[in-house]
C-alpha cells in the first residue's frame, strides 16, 4: 500500500507539471485520467509486443531481399538475426520493433559493405621474453647473463671481469679476440685528456685575461679597481661579425634603442678608446640598420607588395652575411701576407653594407604611424632614392635600388596589367587604385558607376604619385575591354595576353638612361611607362570607338536628339507649334493626350531618317484642361508636356539622365518661343487693321506688338543661330577628336552645360529666364485681346454689309430718282458706316486703354530687367556668350525698353 500510495502522489505531481493535464484535472475526467495512470505504472506486467509478429515480418524481409535479387543483405540480416537469437531476452522484441519503426526504405540506403567496418581484426601475439630465447639463445661462454650478487664484495680481478663486456654489442665495440688475443675493457672508450687543447680554449677566453701585473683582486685596496682585458685586432673583429650578424657579443653592451658601446675594461692594445668608441659608432650604425631588417623581415607581410619586399631583403641579407664571411675570412687568415687590420676590416664592411643600408633607411620612412599601413608606399620611397641617386651620380646605389624597385613595381603592376587586359578585378587584387563600383548597376551607367577610382581620406588618389598621371588612362583601357564584353565584343584570350608581353622593366630605364643622361629619371620613367600603357590603350578605345560608331549609331542617335528636342528643322519644329496652339485657342479639352501628342511628333519626325519613331514617345504631367482664358493665356501650361526619346544603352552611357533633362528644357523654351513667335507673326484682317489705325489705343498695340515681335524674334534667332548651333558644330567636332569613351563623356557634358548656361537655364540666370517667360505671357495675353477686338469689327462690318446688301434690294425707281438723292443716300450709307461717338457698338470694339497701357508698362519694365541682368553678367564676367543676346537687344533698340 504504501509503494500504491507513493505512485499515487507521483501521479498528481505528473499531472500538475502539464498545464493541459492540470486543465484537464479540474474538469471531471480528473479521476479517470489519474485511475489510468496509476493503472499503467502498477501494472508489472504492460502491454508487450507479440514476438511472432516481429519474428513474421523480419523473415518477410529477409524473402523481400531474395526476390529483389539483393542475397548479400538478405544473408547479412539472417547472420545478425541468428546472432541475436542467442543473446534474446525480454526486451529483444521490443527493440527489433523499434528498429522496424525507424526503417526507411532499407533495401535502397543499405550499404552491405559498411558492415565490415564492424568486423575487428585478430589480434596479433605479442612477443615474450620465451620467443626471443627460443628463437636465439643467448651467448653466454663469458658469464654476460649471469645473476651477480652486487653485495657481495669482490676482488679487482672480480670487478675486471665483471665490466667485460661481449664483442657482439654493437659494432663500436667489435674487436676481433682472434687478431690480439684480447678482450677490450671499458677504460678503452675515453679519450686521454688533451691539456694543450685545453690551453688553446682558455687562451681564447680573453674576457677571462688581466693585463700583466694587476694587482690582486683580493687587496683591499684595490678591490673597487676595475680589471682591464687587452684585447688583438683579431679578437675585436670576431666580436663585430658577432654583432653585425645579430649575435650576442662579450665586449658590447646593447641599449634599449640598440646602440652599441664598449665595455670600458676592454681595450685594444695599439688603439686609442677614442678611436673604437669612434669605430663602435659605425659598427652601431650598420647593426642597427641590419637589425631592423631582419626584424622587418620576420614580421610576415599582409600585402603582395610588400611580401616581395620582404623576399628581397632576404635575399639582400643572406648576400650582405655571405659577403660578411668572406670579409672576416680575408682579414683572420691573413691571405696575402697582411694581418688583420681593424681600420681595413671596418673600410670593407662600410663599402659591403652601403647599399643595403639604403634599404634600412627606407623602412625607416615607411608608414611609422599609419595602422593599416598603405602598401606602396615603399614604392613612393624607393622612387625617390632612384630619383635621388640618378640626380647626385651615385651609380652603384641607383643600380642596387632601382632593382629593388622594379622589382616591386612588377607586383604592383600585376593585378593592374590583368585589369587592362581583361577587364576584372580579382578579390585578392588588393593596394591597387582601381575598386568595383556597384554590382547590380544598370547598363546604362555601367561606364560610369561599375569601376572607381579608390581615393583616399582627403580626396586624392589612392596610388603612388607617379603613376597618377597614368592612372586614368590604366581605368579606361580596363572600363573599355569591360564595355566591349558587355558589347559582345570580347577579344581572344591570346590576343590580350600577347599585348602584355613585353615587359616593363629597368632594362629600357637603364638604355634610356646611358643615351639620354641630361634626362631626369622622372621624365624617363614617364615616357617608358606611356610607350608601356599606349599600345592597349589605344587599341581597346579604338575598337570601342568604331563599335559606337557602327553598331550603335552614336552620329545618328546625336542628329536624331538635335531634330527632336533642339529644332534643328525648323519648319518641322514650327509644325509641331502651330498644331498644338490651334488646340490650345481652341480650348480643346484634350489638347495633352498623351496619345494624340504621340502620334503628331511621330508623324512630324516620319520624314527624318536619323530619328526612330518607335523610340520617340510624349508623356504629361499636370496637364489639365484649358479651357479657361488663364490658361489659354499662359505659356507655362508647355511645360506639361514631356518628350522621351529611348536611347540604346550604351548611348546612354553618354547621354545620361541630367543631359536629357536640359535637352527637355531647351525643347520647352523652343517651343514657347515658336509659339509667342507665330501669335504675333499671325495676319490681322484687313478690316481690322483699317479700324485699329484709326484709334489711337490701337496705334499704340500695333506698336506694342511690333516690339514684342522683335523682341521675340531676337531671342528665338540667338537661341537657335548662335547658341544650337554653334555648340552642336563644336561638339560634333570634338567628339571626333575622343580618344576614349570619357572623353566622349566629358566633351557631351561640356556640351550641355554650354547649353545650359547660354540658354539661361542655369540657376543664376532664373530670373531672367522667368522675365523672359513673363514677356511670352504678354504676348498670348497681347494678342488675344487684338483677336476679341478683331472678333467684334468683324461682326460690325458684317452688319453693316448685311445693311447695305438689303439696301441694294430696293426698286429700281428709289434707287435712280435723282442725283442729289442719290447723293444723299451716298453720304448716308457713309456715315452709317462708322456710329456715332458713345454707340454700344464703339464701346464694346474698342481696345481697353487701361489694360493695354499696363501690358505695355510691363513690358517695359521687363524689358528693362531683362537688359540690365544681361549687361551686369557681361561686365563681370559671368556671362559665358550671354552678352551676345546684349548686343542683339541694343541694335534692335530693345536694350533699355
Amino acid at each position: 500500500m504504501a509503494q500504491r500510495a507513493q505512485v499515487h502522489d507521483l501521479a498528481k505531481e505528473l499531472i500538475s507539471c502539464f498545464p493541459i493535464l492540470a486543465s484537464t484535472n479540474e474538469s471531471g475526467n480528473s479521476n479517470s485520467l489519474r485511475d489510468h495512470i496509476l493503472q499503467t505504472l502498477l501494472d508489472p506486467e504492460p502491454g508487450t509486443t507479440n514476438p511472432f509478429e516481429i519474428s513474421a515480418r523480419f523473415e518477410g524481409l529477409e524473402e523481400k531481399f531474395t526476390v529483389l535479387n539483393n542475397d548479400a543483405l538478405a544473408n547479412a540480416l539472417r547472420e545478425r538475426l541468428d546472432q541475436l537469437s542467442t543473446r534474446a531476452n525480454r526486451w529483444t522484441p521490443e527493440i527489433l520493433s523499434l528498429l522496424l519503426n525507424l526503417s526507411d526504405h532499407p533495401l535502397e540506403k543499405t550499404k552491405v559493405d559498411a558492415l565490415d567496418r564492424l568486423s575487428v581484426a585478430p589480434e596479433s601475439p605479442s612477443l615474450t621474453w620465451s620467443d626471443i630465447f627460443a628463437a636465439d639463445p643467448p651467448d653466454n661462454h663469458d658469464g654476460l647473463w649471469d645473476d651477480v650478487d652486487f653485495a657481495r664484495d669482490g676482488s679487482d680481478e672480480d670487478a675486471d671481469s665483471i665490466v667485460r663486456v661481449s664483442p657482439t654489442f654493437g659494432d663500436a665495440l667489435m674487436t676481433s679476440n682472434e687478431e690480439d688475443g684480447t678482450a677490450r675493457d671499458l677504460h678503452d672508450l675515453f679519450l686521454p685528456p688533451d691539456e694543450d687543447g685545453l690551453y688553446n680554449v682558455l687562451k681564447a677566453q680573453f674576457w677571462e685575461q688581466t693585463i700583466s701585473g694587476a694587482t690582486d683582486s683580493n687587496s683591499s685596496d684595490n678591490s673597487h679597481k676595475q680589471v682591464t682585458i687587452i684585447l688583438t685586432e683579431s679578437q675585436m673583429i670576431r666580436e663585430v661579425d658577432f654583432v653585425l650578424r645579430g649575435l650576442p657579443s662579450t665586449i658590447f653592451k646593447q641599449h634599449f634603442d640598440r646602440t652599441l658601446d664598449v665595455f670600458p675594461r676592454y681595450q685594444l692594445k695599439h688603439v686609442s678608446p677614442t678611436k673604437v668608441s669612434e669605430l663602435s659608432r659605425g659598427w652601431n650604425v650598420i647593426a642597427t640598420k641590419l637589425a631592423r631588417l631582419r626584424e622587418w623581415k620576420n614580421q610576415g607581410q599582409q600585402y603582395p607588395l610588400l611580401q616581395t619586399f620582404e623576399a628581397i631583403m632576404a635575399e639582400k641579407l643572406t648576400a650582405v652575411e655571405h659577403t660578411l664571411t668572406q670579409i672576416r675570412l680575408q682579414c683572420l687568415t691573413s691571405q696575402g701576407g697582411s694581418t688583420a687590420s681593424l681600420l681595413c676590416y671596418d673600410d670593407m664592411v662600410q663599402n659591403a653594407t652601403r647599399p643595403i643600408r639604403q634599404l634600412a633607411s627606407i623602412l625607416g620612412d615607411l608608414h611609422p604611424k599609419e595602422d593599416p599601413p598603405i602598401p606602396f608606399g615603399i614604392l613612393e620611397l624607393l622612387y625617390d632614392r632612384v630619383c635621388t641617386g640618378h640626380t647626385i651620380g651615385d651609380t652603384d646605389a641607383l643600380n642596387y635600388v632601382i632593382g629593388v624597385f622594379f622589382r616591386c613595381l612588377q607586383t604592383y603592376l600585376k593585378p593592374l596589367k590583368s585589369w587592362m587586359a581583361h577587364g576584372e578585378l580579382s578579390k585578392f587584387d588588393q593596394g591597387i587604385f582601381i575598386q568595383d563600383g556597384e554590382p547590380n548597376v544598370s547598363l546604362t551607367e555601367v561606364w560610369s558607376r561599375r569601376h572607381l577610382l579608390v581615393l583616399d581620406d582627403i580626396g586624392q588618389l589612392y596610388a603612388p604619385r607617379f603613376l597618377r598621371l597614368a592612372a586614368k588612362s590604366i581605368l579606361n583601357t580596363g572600363k573599355s575591354v569591360h564595355f566591349l564584353r558587355l558589347l559582345g565584343h570580347s577579344q581572344p584570350e591570346s590576343d590580350a595576353e600577347e599585348q602584355w608581353t613585353a615587359h616593363f622593366d629597368s632594362k629600357q630605364i637603364y638604355v634610356d638612361i646611358s643615351a639620354n643622361p641630361l634626362y631626369s629619371f622622372p621624365e624617363l620613367f614617364d615616357k617608358a611607362l606611356n610607350e608601356w600603357i599606349v599600345s592597349s590603350y589605344h587599341s581597346s578605345s579604338a575598337m570601342l570607338r568604331q563599335q559606337l560608331d557602327m553598331q550603335c549609331g552614336l552620329a545618328e542617335v546625336l542628329d536624331a536628339l538635335e531634330y527632336v528636342y533642339l529644332f534643328r528643322n525648323g519648319a518641322l519644329g514650327s509644325e509641331i507649334v502651330s498644331v498644338i496652339a490651334a488646340r490650345l485657342d481652341r480650348g480643346n479639352v484634350d489638347w495633352s493626350d498623351e496619345f494624340v501628342l504621340t502620334d503628331l511628333l511621330r508623324s512630324v519626325f516620319s520624314v527624318v531618317s536619323c530619328v526612330d519613331n518607335e523610340s520617340l514617345m510624349v508623356r504629361t504631367s499636370g496637364a489639365s484642361s484649358c479651357g479657361t482664358s488663364s490658361q489659354q493665356r499662359s505659356v507655362n501650361n508647355l511645360h506639361s508636356i514631356h518628350v522621351k526619346y529611348l536611347l540604346p544603352w550604351p548611348i546612354a552611357n553618354i547621354v545620361n539622365k541630367s543631359a536629357m533633362r536640359t535637352y527637355q528644357r531647351v525643347f520647352i523654351l523652343l517651343l514657347q518661343l515658336q509659339r509667342a513667335k507665330q501669335a504675333l507673326e499671325r495676319r490681322l484682317p484687313r478690316d481690322l487693321m483699317r479700324q485699329l489705325m484709326k484709334d489711337p489705343v490701337g496705334v499704340s498695340a500695333i506698336a506694342l506688338r511690333h516690339r514684342m515681335l522683335s523682341f521675340v524674334n531676337t531671342v528665338f534667332s540667338y537661341m537657335v543661330d548662335v547658341v544650337l548651333s554653334v555648340a552642336s558644330f563644336d561638339m560634333r567636332r570634338k567628339i571626333a577628336e575622343s580618344r576614349d569613351l570619357d572623353e566622349l563623356i566629358e566633351t557631351h557634358q561640356a556640351y550641355i552645360a554650354r547649353l545650359n548656361e547660354q540658354c539661361l537655364l542655369s540657376q543664376d540666370r532664373a530670373q531672367v529666364m522667368q522675365a523672359i517667360t513673363s514677356v511670352l505671357d504678354l504676348v498670348i495675353l497681347l494678342t488675344g485681346e487684338c483677336a476679341r477686338y478683331g472678333s467684334q469689327v468683324i461682326s460690325r462690318v458684317g452688319a453693316q454689309s448685311m445693311r447695305v446688301h438689303l439696301m441694294d434690294q430696293r426698286p429700281l425707281s428709289r434707287r435712280f430718282q435723282g442725283a442729289d438723292v442719290s447723293d444723299h443716300d451716298d453720304n448716308d450709307s457713309e456715315v452709317g458706316l462708322d456710329p456715332p461717338p458713345g454707340s454700344s457698338i464703339t464701346r464694346s470694339a474698342a481696345l481697353p486703354s487701361l489694360k493695354l497701357k499696363n501690358m505695355h508698362d510691363t513690358f517695359q519694365q521687363l524689358l528693362g530687367f531683362i537688359s540690365v541682368s544681361l549687361r551686369s553678367a557681361s561686365k563681370i564676367g559671368n556671362a559665358h556668350g550671354v552678352d551676345i543676346l546684349t548686343d542683339m537687344l541694343a541694335v534692335g533698340g530693345l536694350e533699355y525698353g
